[in-house]
């Protein structure tokens, strides 16, 4: 058995990465305005409102820099999810952009992996303007605050290679609608908001199996500069599960759309 990857035309995925700026730098103004007000009114609310009811330390360091990781996390690993679920299911089944694309000499793998790429892109233009907002508040605290980026990357590889893979086995728009739930039913307990340690044992186990968790526990790491030793196997555990949702996403999307 063969891994999808080792389909890949990098010149290909690339010319679909391009493809998806273009058409973004067509609208920019309008997708700004999200990723700015957004964080802006989220840690006024949460870091500065609810901290002022939190007297002492979360977890080893203020509240606000506490749920800035997590609010930081949340909206990145949001931004991968939507652009491979809603805007990628328009794209594949209402507009036809896919079915074009493949007429072409572009491989399925190829395709996907543009796709993902311009998630990543998109998810990382959110990560510098949240985490401006967050320094200018005062929440990111340690000059490892540089590299948050980097889990907050991986954990969008798994949440974009996810999402694709779900959409190519959507039939029904509104099938979205249970995909939504779940997912901002798990952020409220993945540690983004309360450490996972106030939570019951079994429930402190379920939610370490969400890559999520480990994203945001990391990003949290690096805006503080507060590093444990299980830090280590969740960056492991946080690759291969982006390893792992990349190949489950293009091997999906071959199915669908060659199939």
């Amino acid at each position: 058995m063969t891994f999808a990857t080792t389909h890949i035309n990098l010149r290909d995925a690339l010319a679909i990465w391009r493809r998806n700026i273009i058409v973004h730098l067509r609208v920019w103004k309008l997708n700004l305005v999200a990723p700015i007000i957004e964080p802006v009114i989220s840690v006024l609310g949460f870091g500065l409102g609810i901290g002022a009811l939190v007297a002492g330390r979360v977890s080893g360091v203020s509240y606000l820099s506490f749920v800035g990781a997590g609010l930081l996390s949340i909206t990145v690993l949001m931004r991968a999810m939507f652009e491979m679920t809603y805007a990628s299911y328009f794209k594949m089944v209402y507009q036809a952009t896919y079915d074009a694309i493949l007429a072409t000499p572009v491989d399925v793998e190829s395709l996907a992996l543009g796709e993902i790429l311009w998630a990543l892109t998109h998810a990382l233009f959110d990560t510098v303007i949240i985490m401006t907002v967050l320094t200018i508040f005062g929440a990111a605290t340690s000059p490892w605050a540089i590299l948050a980026p980097l889990p907050l990357l991986v954990g969008a590889t798994f949440m974009a290679g996810l999402s694709l893979g779900i959409t190519a086995h959507t039939h029904d728009i509104d099938a979205y609608n249970l995909v939504m739930a779940l997912f901002f039913s798990t952020m409220y307990i993945s540690g983004a908001f309360f450490p996972l340690e106030v939570l019951p044992g079994w429930l402190q186990i379920a939610t370490r199996v969400l890559p999520l968790t480990e994203s945001i526990e990391l990003t949290r790491a690096f805006l503080t500069g507060r590093f444990l030793p299980r830090h280590v196997y969740e960056a492991i555990y946080l690759v291969i599960s982006a390893v792992v949702a990349l190949e489950w996403a293009m091997r999906s999307l071959r199915r669908r759309m060659v199939a």
